[in-house]
């Protein structure tokens, strides 16, 4: 049965290595990187992500991230890759009907983000006119303060859409608009 432990923790750790590719990790990092990035999300317990509030949540979310940066190649330990990745593993995660039962993603599915990168952020860009968020120079150039303000408003996008802030990244994903 998928939904034995045996079976769950299998699922979780496929999701970790479907979830970090070549494509999501392109020019974040030398060789190694997307191994990296994957053996620290099989090992993410995602029962410390189930929080009673957003605010506990986000707290959980941002030590993750940290610890995520500090198990990529040195040099190339940047936040805003680490944050991406976990947001796409916590994405695919929820989306797994296995997975989010067993775990009761449901709950905190309202507050994941969505994942970041230059597909987002020009979609982002073109619901709120020009010069309203930070410019885009890139994941790995991405700071907490800026991913803060595409967060924000991502939120209220996805509110006016009927949708969870996370699944935003469907919209956006490789098109415009």
């Amino acid at each position: 049965m998928l939904n034995s432990p045996e079976y769950l923790k299998y699922l979780c750790e496929r999701q970790a290595s479907t979830s970090i590719g070549a494509s999501t990790a392109r020019g974040m990092g030398p060789k190694g990187t997307i191994q990296a990035a994957r053996k620290y999300l099989k090992s993410l317990d995602l029962k410390r992500l189930k929080k009673r509030s957003q605010t506990a949540f986000i707290e959980e979310l941002e030590i993750a991230t940290g610890e995520l940066m500090n198990c990529l190649p040195k040099d190339h330990r940047h936040w805003g890759s680490a944050r991406k990745f976990i947001n796409i593993f916590l994405r695919g995660c929820c989306y797994n009907k296995y997975l989010s039962a067993h775990h009761k993603l449901e709950t905190i599915e309202p507050w994941l983000e969505v994942p970041l990168d230059s597909h987002v952020a020009k979609g982002l860009k073109l619901h709120i006119g020009r010069g309203e968020l930070p410019r885009w120079k890139g994941v790995i150039h991405l700071r907490k303060d800026e991913s803060d303000k595409f967060q924000l408003f991502a939120a209220d996008l996805a509110k006016r859409d009927g949708v969870n802030r996370v699944d935003l990244d469907v919209k956006f994903w490789r098109r415009v608009g």
